[in-house]
C-alpha cells in the first residue's frame, strides 16, 4: 500500500507538535484527519488546508470529553473506512488548567487540576482509541502514545510535577495495557518519548525543533512490527526506560 492509500489521524493538530504531525503526514503523502477542539480557530490548519485541499480533514475533537470523543470519531468514519495512524498526541500541562488549581508541589495539590491532567493525558488517549477502534482494525493500524521522560518512574529523581508526571506514568500503563488488547485486532501500539521539543509546551530552550521530533517519531511508527507492542520507546526509536 502506498502512503497514498494512507489515513492518518492527529490528536492535538491545532498547534505545536500536533501541527508539525499533520505537516508532516501531509508531505509523506498521506491523507490527514486534523483533529483539535477549534480546528476553526487553527491558522497553521486554515494553510495546511489551502496548499493540501481535501487530503486535509479538520476534526473537532476534545479528548477530554467523551461526548466529543464519540462525535469525532462518529465524523472521522464519515470521511475513511481505515484509519493506519492515530497519533495520540494531544496533551496539557500545568500551564494549561487555571490558576489556583495546585498540581505541581506537595503543600498546594488541589483534585482538579490534578485530575484534569490525568482525564486529557492518560484517559484521553485510550477513548480515542477505544472509539477509533474498528476504523483502526480495518487498517491494520499504529497507535503512537506520545508520552514523556517525565513519565518515566526509573527516571524520576527529584520532587515536584505531581500532576503531568502522574498523568503521563499513567498513559504509559494506559498505553502499555491497551497494547496487547490492540495486538488481538492487529493494531500495534507504542509509547513515545518526543523529546524536549521547542513548542509553546517545551520552550525555546529545548533541544529539538518539532520537525526533528516529528519526522524520527513517523520514522518509527512506519517501521513498527507486532514485536514492538507496549514498548515505551525515545524520539528516534531506541528503548525508553519505565
Amino acid at each position: 500500500m502506498s502512503d497514498a492509500d494512507r489515513t492518518a489521524l492527529v490528536t492535538g493538530a491545532g498547534r505545536g507538535l500536533g501541527l508539525a504531525f499533520a505537516t508532516e503526514l501531509l508531505a509523506r503523502g498521506y491523507r490527514v484527519l486534523a483533529a483539535a477542539r477549534k480546528p476553526e480557530g487553527s491558522e497553521g490548519l486554515a494553510a495546511l488546508g489551502a496548499a493540501h485541499g481535501e487530503r486535509l480533514v479538520p476534526l473537532a475533537l476534545d479528548v477530554g470529553d467523551p461526548r466529543s470523543v464519540a462525535a469525532g470519531a462518529a465524523a472521522a468514519g464519515e470521511h475513511t473506512n481505515a484509519l493506519h495512524l492515530l497519533v495520540n498526541n494531544a496533551g496539557i500541562n500545568s500551564r494549561s488548567v487555571p490558576e489556583g488549581q495546585g498540581n505541581v508541589r506537595l503543600g498546594s495539590l488541589e483534585p482538579e487540576g490534578f485530575l484534569a491532567m490525568m482525564r486529557v493525558n492518560a484517559l484521553g488517549p485510550a477513548l480515542v482509541t477505544q472509539a477509533l477502534l474498528p476504523l483502526l482494525a480495518a487498517g491494520g493500524g499504529r497507535v503512537v502514545n506520545i508520552s514523556s521522560w517525565l513519565g518515566s518512574i526509573a527516571g524520576k529523581t527529584a520532587g515536584g510535577n505531581y500532576g503531568y508526571a502522574a498523568s503521563k506514568a499513567a498513559l504509559n500503563m494506559v498505553g502499555r495495557a491497551m497494547a496487547f488488547d490492540l495486538a488481538e485486532q492487529g493494531v500495534v501500539s507504542v509509547q513515545i518519548n518526543p523529546g524536549w521539543v521547542q513548542t509553546d509546551m517545551g520552550g525555546q530552550r529545548a533541544k529539538l525543533t518539532p520537525e526533528e521530533s516529528v519526522k524520527g517519531i513517523l520514522d518509527v511508527a512506519e517501521r513498527l512490527t507486532p514485536d514492538d507492542a507496549g514498548h515505551f520507546l525515545q524520539w528516534d526509536g531506541t528503548p525508553h526506560e519505565w
